[in-house]
């Protein structure tokens, strides 16, 4: 049996072929791309544990330097210094994050994961400028001439710290938020 095929089927059959193998084919490279994206999403989150790490060992180091008595201001002023190297640390963690997340989202995937990404981005970099500014507190220590000018400048620097810490808290909940209503894109 001899079965030919109409011309015009033939290019029907053919446009069709080609279709599906387009939309495979970007299919399979957007896939490509969120396997990437997923990969530098786990690496910026390991930044992000380290950039804890760090933070909560310059936070034990302030808080040592705080409870140190005045007349072993030395001791003090080392903590400081020690406070500080840890919280350059931890920014450090966390502009890596940020250039993760950063990486992630220029590449094809999903617009409400790149939208994620995009708002971690800012979160990460808001999270270095909370630490880069929790350093004035140790630094206000290593810098006073006395009390009374350490505890004005430590209590204005906090001040500056809780604002910047809220802005990083509200950009976490627009991302929380993002993923609780979009839960298959985090799949």
């Amino acid at each position: 049996m001899n079965m030919k095929m109409n011309p015009s089927h033939s290019s029907v059959f053919m446009a069709l072929a080609l279709l599906v193998t387009a939309v495979l084919a970007c299919g399979g490279s957007i896939g490509n791309e969120t396997d990437e994206a997923n990969k530098l999403v786990t690496e910026g989150n390991a930044a992000v544990q380290e950039a804890t790490k760090f933070v909560t060992e310059a936070e034990e180091k302030k808080e040592q330097m705080l409870q140190t008595e005045i007349s072993e201001i030395e001791e003090a002023r080392t903590l400081a210094k020690e406070a500080i190297a840890a919280y350059d640390k931890a920014a450090d963690k966390c502009k890596e994050a940020a250039k993760k997340y950063e990486e992630a989202s220029k590449l094809r995937i999903s617009n409400k994961f790149k939208e994620y990404l995009t708002l971690k981005v800012k979160e990460y970099n808001k999270r270095a400028e909370v630490v880069e500014t929790a350093k004035g507190t140790p630094q206000a220590l290593i810098d006073s001439e006395n009390q009374k000018s350490f505890i004005t400048r430590a209590k204005a620097n906090n001040e500056k710290v809780d604002a910047l810490g809220k802005e990083a808290e509200d950009l976490a909940s627009q991302s929380d938020k993002l993923e609780k209503e979009n839960p298959k894109i985090f799949e």
